[in-house]
């Protein structure tokens, strides 16, 4: 057995005790030893940069060709000296961590633990990268990094949502930041990395464990901090978390090239070429522009033709005693529907309002299962599909079933007074479908808001495949209401059993309120067999299937460590159920897929995502989200918004000014970088979100399309017939330009961005090697490669054959 210095000193004294007359030279060869042996552990101790004991520690240098780190153990300090250029500070020094101890250095390499936590600590140089670990032993909070914005560093290159370039002492990027803190490092940054860009260099800050850490922005002296503190959790075995920083060129993306490379070691990225091997349709999604559908009642206005006569129609059998359709369905509507009736029968020429009124009572009287009886319809002549429907039973029907029979039913009551019931509908319908082919679109993503337009507007669905475009439905499972909760939505509605049991469970014992704190946010793991459940449902029970699926906030990035006894789960479990019920949906009915957000944990999955554009925001100041008197009031979820009458939420409908207060943090293109696209580009096709579609914003349209297409991302518009004629135009002349060029490009990386001038409004970016494009945000021309960019304008650029294609946006309206 080894035996250490201490124990080799009480040896020799023992033994030169017990020879008789040495006890004189024993003491003098005591002594020597013992300097010997203390001079051997100094010797040790300024090796290795700590006392024998532990106590204080020195700092120590890691050395590689590209660069020297110098990292304090006791303060956790660390600074950076890349070879030949500037030294900046990696993390600044933190007190209270107390002494270290077992401390070991190699040539490349340091560790230690800190006595008072045990928390094991290791730092290791490879090239141009530095590898940070911790490892606790015991539940607990840590924090580093600490890093300020001090020279050389000019700004901080930061993954909200698409990407922002922070200049370190912008003021008000400060205060804007240090508001909104804490964070979190999967929903508060798109991706778990950040960059340093010190002018001729860059450095990129990569987390090992996005999981559980706390994202703090602060004000330090006028410059940007950023404090990252990790929670080891008490549900977690492993208790460990690092990060990988690396030395990069200058370039505003050079964080998000380092965070792709550092993906693609791990095995973790996905490219879109693998994507449409495993699920071919996601081609389809190449050159497509993205829009979501409104007005999916059964009947809209458009569908009446005979608007003077229907009203007394329904008026006439309604106050009659003998059974008829009229009367059948003027008793299942209500007082207020009866009303509008009288007042639209008593008008030469309705107007709009009682029109949607009186057809979404219509809508509603058809969705009832009990609508037909023998006697109201005896004697009228019904076709076959209606008694091949009416011989199996209404009982037996199923929705979609019931839905047709009853507008056979209508249509056979008022001969002439409907358009064909197959041609019903508004933004869900032929009639929209063939405004979209007669356009020029040929492709598109299609979003519907519940797959109650897939059971009512069959034909829709069908007539969109087969132009070739993607629909699907809107889907969620992150919520569960009460299944009496008077004010509820579909995706949330489950059972009392789930209800009861289901909930996501804080540390503290109390279940996690849900959105708007209505109801609980629901265990993705105990959500689990209700999702198979719904959607098998569904896709048997549609008469036209979807090819496309859109779950609401699997891909946000707010996971949740849930200490339920049924169902527990770390944040990676809920990521991890969130995931596989994704990918269980692709793969089992082969659906191109798509959520919101588009984080980077959900890129392997995911094909689309909608929010990476253009984030929600409307929630930090109450003129876009409370105050309806406000000129920037984003609007309602109801079709009633202000003076208008839309066929949809007004808050998605509705066209209003940006408030300038936000404008800066996103959508002025100086403080814009495309870092989501550097890397994912190629993996997943993303956009704004629905809140915040291209149009939404009347003094930022044209700035919004030469982003998308300098990003080379699809438009999001909201469309029905009425807001289609609207846009049209706008639409065509964006598909037109866009289109052809994200088909060829789609599948390539983003290689490069850069300003090309000082004040950042025009910028360049490169896909693969072939093609560049060159936006012109601002109000003169600019001369690039001999080739003018007019003002406000993008280039598309070939660099082999020098060809070159412009587009300047409309006007706007």
């Amino acid at each position: 057995m080894f035996a250490g210095p201490p124990q080799r000193i009480n040896a020799l004294s023992s033994a030169c005790s017990r020879i008789p007359g040495q006890r004189s030279r024993a003491s003098a060869l005591l002594s020597r030893a013992v300097l010997a042996v203390s001079l051997s552990a100094a010797l040790l101790a300024v090796l290795l940069g700590c006392s024998a004991s532990g106590g204080s520690a020195r700092p120590i240098a890691l050395a590689s060709e590209n660069w020297t780190i110098r990292i304090d153990p006791e303060s956790l300090e660390v600074t950076a000296q890349p070879t030949g250029r500037a030294r900046v500070s990696i993390s600044v020094p933190q007190e209270g961590l107390g002494p270290v101890k077992r401390l070991k250095r190699g040539d490349q390499e340091v560790s230690w633990e800190f006595e008072q936590s045990d928390l094991q600590v290791s730092f290791r140089v490879e090239g141009e990268t530095l590898h940070a670990n911790f490892v606790a032993t015991q539940p607990g909070a840590f924090t580093w990094p600490v890093v300020v914005g001090d020279p050389p560093v000019k700004a901080y290159t930061l993954p909200l949502f698409e990407g922002s370039y922070v200049p370190a002492d912008d003021a008000e990027w400060l205060e804007f930041l240090a508001w909104q803190s804490p964070g979190n490092t999967t929903e508060t940054l798109s991706m778990p990395f950040w960059g340093l860009d010190c002018t001729d260099y860059s450095v990129a800050y990569i987390l090992t464990n996005q999981f559980n850490n706390e994202l703090v922005f602060e004000d330090r002296g006028g410059k940007l901090t950023i404090r990252l503190a990790h929670e080891f959790t008490r549900n977690r075995d492993k208790k460990e978390y690092g990060l990988v920083i690396r030395l990069g060129e200058a370039s505003p993306i050079e964080s998000a090239r380092q965070y792709r490379s550092w993906l693609i070691e791990q095995g973790e990225f996905v490219s879109l070429r693998e994507k449409i091997e495993q699920v071919p349709a996601v081609e389809k999604l190449l050159g497509a522009a993205h829009i979501y559908l409104w007005g999916d009642d059964l009947i809209s206005r458009y569908d009446v033709l005979d608007w003077r006569r229907l009203p007394k129609m329904i008026i006439e059998q309604g106050k009659s005693s003998r059974p008829s359709p009229g009367k059948r369905i003027w008793d299942l509507m209500s007082s207020e529907t009866h009303t509008e009736l009288v007042e639209a029968a008593s008008l030469e020429y309705p107007y709009r309002y009682l029109k949607d009124q009186i057809a979404r009572a219509l809508s509603e009287v058809l969705g009832n299962r009990d609508l037909y009886t023998e006697a109201a319809w005896r004697g009228m002549q019904l076709p076959a599909e209606a008694r091949q429907l009416l011989s199996k039973g209404t009982p037996n029907l199923n929705e979609p079933q019931v839905l047709r029979l009853n507008s056979l039913l209508l249509e056979a009551a008022f001969p002439g007074a409907f358009a064909p019931s197959n041609r019903w509908g508004n933004g869900i319908s032929l009639k929209m479908m063939e405004e979209f082919a007669k356009g020029g679109f040929d492709r598109l993503w299609l979003g519907l808001a519940s797959w109650q337009g897939g059971f009512r507007h069959p034909q829709a669905i069908r007539r969109a495949k087969g132009l070739g475009y993607l629909i699907g439905t809107y889907d969620s499972y992150h919520d569960i209401h009460h299944p009496e909760e008077p004010d509820t939505w579909e995706t949330a509605q489950f059972d009392l059993q789930l209800y009861e049991t289901g909930a996501v469970v804080r540390a503290d014992g109390t279940n996690k309120r849900g959105f708007l704190r209505k109801g609980y946010i629901l265990s993705s793991v105990a959500a689990w067999p209700y999702v198979k459940k719904r959607v098998t449902g569904l896709m048997e029970t549609l008469p036209e299937p979807f090819n496309s699926w859109f779950i609401d906030c699997d891909a946000y990035g707010d996971l949740f460590d849930d200490y339920s006894e049924l169902h527990p789960a770390t944040q990676e479990d809920d990521m991890n159920a969130r995931l596989h019920r994704m990918a269980w949906i692709r793969d089992t009915y082969g659906l191109v897929i798509g959520s919101e957000g588009g984080v980077a944990y959900s890129a392997p999955v995911v094909h689309f995502a909608h929010g990476m554009m253009t984030p929600v925001f409307d929630w930090m100041d109450p003129d876009l989200s409370k105050n309806k008197e406000s000129e920037y009031y984003l609007g309602n979820w109801g079709p009633l918004d202000g003076p208008n009458i839309l066929d949809g939420p007004g808050i998605l409908l509705r066209r209003v000014l940006l408030k300038p207060r936000f404008r800066k943090y996103y959508y002025d293109p100086r403080y814009r970088l495309p870092l989501y696209q550097t890397v994912f580009h190629d993996s997943v096709v993303a956009t704004h979100h629905w809140q915040y579609a291209s149009l939404k914003f009347t003094d930022q349209v044209d700035t919004v399309e030469l982003l998308e297409l300098l990003y080379n991302v699809p438009p999001l518009y909201h469309m029905n017939l009425e807001e289609f004629d609207k846009h049209k135009a706008r639409m065509q002349a964006h598909y037109e330009f866009f289109s052809p060029l994200h088909r060829e490009l789609a599948l390539l990386p983003m290689t490069d961005f850069d300003w090309l001038t000082p004040d950042r409004m025009v910028q360049r970016t490169v896909f693969g090697e072939s093609v560049e494009m060159v936006a012109n945000f601002g109000r003169e021309s600019f001369i690039y490669q001999g080739s003018a960019v007019p003002a406000r304008s993008v280039v598309a650029r070939w660099r082999d054959t020098r060809m070159t294609r412009t587009y300047t946006p409309l006007p706007c309206g």
